[in-house]
């Protein structure tokens, strides 16, 4: 099997600085956590688009199987291709034959490869990680496959389990890959004046959710999780995620959960995101209680606002929503905001 690595240069974690000759990746100006999640995560999405099935437990690294994907790209440099131009740039990519063979060369090891390149794939801490490096040197073992040529008996009586991890990296020795499970993930950002807060925040909330819920590749369906983000005036950024307890595509219950995290930002925000982790079933399976016999006009409602989205477009039915009545700016009095579906 040929697995296949791409490696983030600017959100992997480098290496520390390697006498033996292992590559310095990364730079210095990471962005910050928040940032470097949001974008790993389109990564990851952009190799699933692909068909890809992407294991990814670091950040900014992603492996994946190139076999299942050779038949429909014309080999192994078809997909390595496919997948280059689906990441962009800024990426490594290369494959092997295990997910270290492959880590090592999309970040351009040295060869011989020093011991070094063990530390950051190691699941032991960094100081147990950094520990076996050093132990090794000590002992002239310079190199992995001067490592590799140890009995595991030898290694495990001196190394432990750390060890003996590390010499089943060096021989190839490495579990399958275990790609996580697709998901479909919509998301939407609006731009923020300085200074905004209060409720001039709460209706930059509400027209967020609106238009979260005419995105059309939700397709009626409700959603299972949200992620409210900020980008920060003062500089980087600020994220929450917020569980909805049941599925649901009502915007009223959609602001009644996210309307008290608004609270925790740390400052000002320039921009304000959110995004739905994961779909669940179309809307119209849903049960709700109601008063006065609402829900059945409720339901056609939102059915026909549905079908008019379906023919003439997402920004087909719009409302108007208050948002600074105070404003000397009319353009600030009220926007257009996407119609409710329910």
């Amino acid at each position: 099997m040929e697995i296949a690595c791409v490696i983030d240069e600017q959100l992997a974690t480098p290496p520390r600085p390697d006498r033996a000759g292992g590559p310095r990746s990364g730079r210095a100006d990471l962005p910050d956590p928040v940032e470097a999640a949001e974008l790993g995560e389109a990564m990851v999405l952009a190799l699933e688009s692909i068909g890809a099935a992407v294991e990814s437990e670091r950040a900014g690294e992603a492996f994946f199987s190139l076999d299942g994907l050779s038949g429909l790209y014309g080999g192994s440099a078809g997909v390595l291709a496919t997948a280059r131009r689906a990441v962009g740039e800024g990426k490594a990519l290369a494959a092997g034959r295990t997910r270290f063979a492959a880590f090592l060369a999309a970040g351009n090891w040295s060869r011989p490869v020093p011991v070094a390149a063990l530390q950051p794939r190691l699941r032991g801490s960094e100081r147990e990680a950094e520990g076996l490096v050093e132990a090794l040197r000590r002992l002239g073992i310079e190199t992995v496959e001067a490592f590799a040529r140890l009995s595991a008996d030898q290694v495990a009586d001196r190394f432990g389990s750390l060890g003996i991890e590390a010499l089943r990296l060096c021989r190839g020795e490495e579990e399958p890959l275990r790609p996580r499970t697709p998901h479909e993930e919509l998301g939407e950002e609006i731009e923020l004046p300085e200074g905004i807060a209060g409720r001039q925040l709460d209706r930059a909330l509400e027209l967020l959710v609106d238009r979260l819920l005419a995105v059309p590749q939700r397709r009626g369906r409700t959603l299972l999780g949200l992620r409210l983000g900020a980008r920060l005036a003062a500089g980087g950024s600020w994220s929450v995620e917020q569980g909805l307890g049941r599925p649901s595509a009502s915007a009223k219950v959609l602001r009644n959960v996210l309307t008290p995290r608004l609270e925790e930002l740390p400052g000002p925000a320039t921009a304000l995101r959110l995004r739905a982790v994961g779909l669940g079933p179309p809307a119209r399976d849903q049960l709700e209680l109601s008063v006065g016999g609402s829900e059945p006009r409720r339901r056609r409602l939102g059915a026909a606002v549905r079908e008019v989205r379906a023919i003439q477009g997402a920004e087909a039915l719009l409302k108007i929503l208050p948002v600074d009545s105070a404003s000397r700016v009319p353009e600030r009095w009220a926007m257009l905001t996407p119609y409710p579906e329910l």
